[in-house]
């Protein structure tokens, strides 16, 4: 039987993690032939050496295509380019490989270019985290327009599947599967304080440790996000020992945010401001003693391992979250508050019993069986009213109405 070519898209690491538990059953799937698209973040190279260290690097190197050189700035007018070059290459990408299926991730600006050319080309899309809400961020209209786009859908709850269904989407191409990115975090050991100051690059490290991402929050025009991210890196370090920062997404307001971490590191030497963690995450993760930021880092992922977060602001507005996660509004006497509480002795034996909402770890082996049956399913799909007796008579198929004629 011939393999089944199976395309991931990764643009950043917002991508990434939750898709590494998806990419390793993929490449090790005998049926299944893996290519690898990216173009946002990543050139190939930078790509291969993120990628799970459980496949060899010259492995890797082998199934990754780059639709588009990384991007040096990100403002509004770079998206808009970078959109445009995606597109092309994604085109060519699907063609040139005889893609069968597309698999893509969640809700970011860079999928509005990468889907369509599969959707023209006829070739089923997969798509992962649909049906969630973030009402602070554009990536709410961005996952929606996806889930109308896309063939099959592997959700992480059962509220996303619900809110799928409400979008005309048939109940057959929903699939709640759980969150892929737990599959990573179910044998996930902390790391040993001395091993985290190397790699942190500090002689020791101080507890309470956060673990601490800022993403700008873009559906609200004008925010001060450079403001509003000191102010919660500064009530960070005014209550735990350890702060380490990564770094904010893909998204206009970027580069503010950075500066402004880069300037209080350099005079804070308790704020070590990193890249990303990549395969380090779910140990540091689960080595910190609370998540802070507006990250789906702490809504979806941090309750697996009952560590305690504080959600900040408006950008994960309307997401489903587990009972460890504390709300803060932007400043930083609220966020101070809030993980005083997090941190407190009766919060953190709650979180220690919490149940993560998102599943139990064991997503990506459903969703390497929804893919492989995506290929079969009709490409026309049917559109669920959800009106009842109120929905409009529809014109069956082949069938002229009079004044038509």
């Amino acid at each position: 039987m011939t393999p089944l070519t199976v395309a991931v898209f990764v643009g950043t690491r917002a991508d990434l993690g939750p898709l590494t538990p998806v990419l390793e059953g993929l490449w090790a799937a005998d049926d299944v032939t893996l290519r690898v698209l990216t173009g946002v973040s990543y050139a190939a190279d930078d790509l291969v050496s993120a990628l799970p260290t459980s496949v060899p690097a010259d492995a890797w190197r082998s199934v990754v295509v780059s639709l588009a050189a990384p991007m040096e700035e990100v403002t509004v007018a770079a998206q808009l380019l970078q959109g445009a070059t995606l597109t092309r290459g994604a085109g060519e990408a699907l063609r040139l490989h005889d893609v069968d299926v597309l698999v893509v991730l969640g809700d970011r600006w860079e999928l509005l270019y990468v889907v369509p050319p599969a959707v023209l080309l006829g070739v089923p899309v997969v798509h992962l985290h649909g049906g969630e809400v973030t009402e602070g961020a554009l990536d709410e209209r961005v996952r929606h327009a996806v889930t109308k786009l896309s063939d099959q859908h592997c959700v992480a709850s059962e509220d996303a599947a619900a809110r799928l269904r409400q979008l005309g989407e048939p109940a057959d191409r929903v699939h709640v599967t759980g969150a892929p990115g737990l599959d990573r975090l179910a044998t996930a050991r902390p790391i040993g304080d001395a091993d985290l100051a190397s790699l942190l690059g500090v002689e020791v490290v101080e507890h309470p440790v956060a673990l601490f991402t800022y993403h700008p929050p873009t559906a609200q025009a004008g925010a001060p996000v450079g403001t509003w991210a000191r102010e919660a890196a500064e009530a960070a370090l005014a209550v735990c020992g350890t702060v380490v920062a990564t770094h904010p997404g893909m998204d206009e307001g970027r580069d503010e945010i950075l500066d402004v971490l880069s300037g209080l590191a350099a005079t804070e030497p308790r704020l070590r401001v990193v890249a990303a963690l990549g395969p380090d995450y779910p140990a540091v993760l689960a080595a910190s003693d609370v998540v802070v930021g507006n990250s789906s880092s702490g809504v979806i992922e941090a309750a697996t391992l009952h560590v305690p977060a504080v959600d900040i602001g408006e950008r994960q507005r309307g997401r489903l979250r587990g009972e460890n996660v504390v709300h803060a509004d932007e400043g930083r006497a609220p966020v101070e508050a809030a993980l005083r509480t997090a941190l407190s002795p009766r919060w953190r034996e709650h979180t220690a019993r919490v149940t993560n909402p998102y599943g139990t770890g064991a997503a990506s082996g459903r969703i390497l069986d929804i893919v492989r049956a995506s290929v079969a399913a009709p490409r026309v799909k049917q559109f669920v009213d959800q009106l009842g007796d109120q929905a409009p008579a529809r014109t069956p198929r082949g069938v002229v109405r009079e004044e038509e004629e």
